[in-house]
């Protein structure tokens, strides 16, 4: 079945995350699950992204349709915010003399791609944002993983794209936070501590056979390679973690795709639909068996003896018990009503 959560009546749905992992536009490759989202009417309660999946998790976060970012694209996102170099910090590579290099250097100056992120972004932040959104972000003096739930987007998703040393951390709360990679490059272990019931990760790899060429191009094969060896250890832990359902989407891409080349932004699009496509029957059937396997309230296994003695004593009680026992919430179906469907990004998820 194609929609076997999708029928008129009261249904009961799981709570739902999705986590975009580290991959720069390439992770704009979301924008066909959150499309199929949208047709299911399926409500999303969580979004957690790293790096180029916190630009894109922010970007739904804030508001913004698939459709409009699909038709509007990235324009801001243009090579230049790349390419003005810190020569002091790059001479201090190599001698202190010459120049300064430390935890707040970056080989870039992140003047340009900064102003980019809050002429986008504005004055929002994560707390304002529906569905809630978080941030993968790591402290480069410690190397933990430090995951932004408030303040500035424009910040929050700077920190988790700064790549460093290409470009500086940005102080936050008194940390130098800088690119998630480095700790969760995807960031499946922050959903399942929210407690939702279903998982869907997207990640986003390139399956180049040529050889890299330049001080970037091998340092970035370098961490890639070394990420794929941490996400794969991350992600058996977290399966064995989770008390329900994880899938996992892989997009590929056939090429390399610089986080400036906005030019690719409809053929990555397009390997989003086909990563969706192979998983769209996994990713339905992983919320209906929730729904399926889910006990009625009156018969749950968790409800303690104090709340039967109250049923028993006045069954009128019992919706408001169900309701406080923390038993997740019915939602009503209609496809054919837009005003009955479930909104995206409910508050009190």
């Amino acid at each position: 079945m194609d929609k076997p959560i999708l029928a008129t009546g009261i249904r009961e749905l799981p709570k739902i995350a999705i986590v975009l992992g580290t991959g720069g536009i390439k992770a704009m490759a979301a924008l066909a699950l959150f499309e199929f989202f949208e047709e299911q009417k399926i409500p999303i309660d969580l979004l957690v992204g790293c790096s180029g999946g916190a630009l894109a998790c922010a970007t739904i976060g804030m508001g913004q349709r698939p459709s409009q970012v699909r038709e509007m694209g990235l324009a801001k996102l243009e090579k230049k915010l790349f390419t003005k170099i810190n020569y002091k910090s790059l001479m201090g590579i190599f001698s202190s003399k010459m120049g300064t290099f430390d935890k707040r250097s970056g080989i870039l100056n992140p003047e340009r791609y900064q102003n980019a992120l809050r002429e986008y972004f504005g004055d929002i932040k994560l707390e304002q944002m529906r569905p809630r959104t978080l941030i993968q972000t790591t402290d480069v003096e410690t190397g933990e993983g430090v995951v932004l739930s408030r303040g500035l987007a424009a910040d929050a998703v700077y920190a988790s794209c700064a790549f460093f040393p290409a470009f500086p951390p940005i102080k936050i709360d008194g940390r130098y936070l800088g690119d998630g990679i480095y700790s969760a490059p995807v960031p499946v272990v922050e959903a399942i501590k929210r407690n939702v019931d279903v998982i869907i990760a997207l990640d986003f790899k390139e399956k180049v056979r040529t050889e890299p060429k330049g001080f970037f191009s091998c340092f970035y094969r370098h961490i890639d390679n070394t990420m794929r060896t941490l996400t794969r250890s991350q992600m058996l832990l977290s399966i064995g973690m989770h008390h329900h359902e994880i899938v996992i989407v892989e997009v590929d891409f056939d090429h390399s795709i610089n986080p400036w080349d906005v030019h690719e932004l409809p053929s990555i699009i397009e390997a989003g639909e086909v990563a969706v496509k192979k998983q769209k029957n996994a990713i339905l059937s992983a919320i209906a068996s929730f729904t399926k396997s889910s006990p009625q309230p009156e018969n749950r296994p968790d409800k303690n003896p104090a709340e039967k003695r109250v049923e028993k004593k006045n069954e009128g009680v019992k919706d408001s018990a169900n309701q406080n026992s923390g038993f997740r919430r019915t939602v009503a179906i209609n496809p054919d009503d837009d005003e009955d469907r479930p909104k995206s990004g409910r508050t009190g998820s």
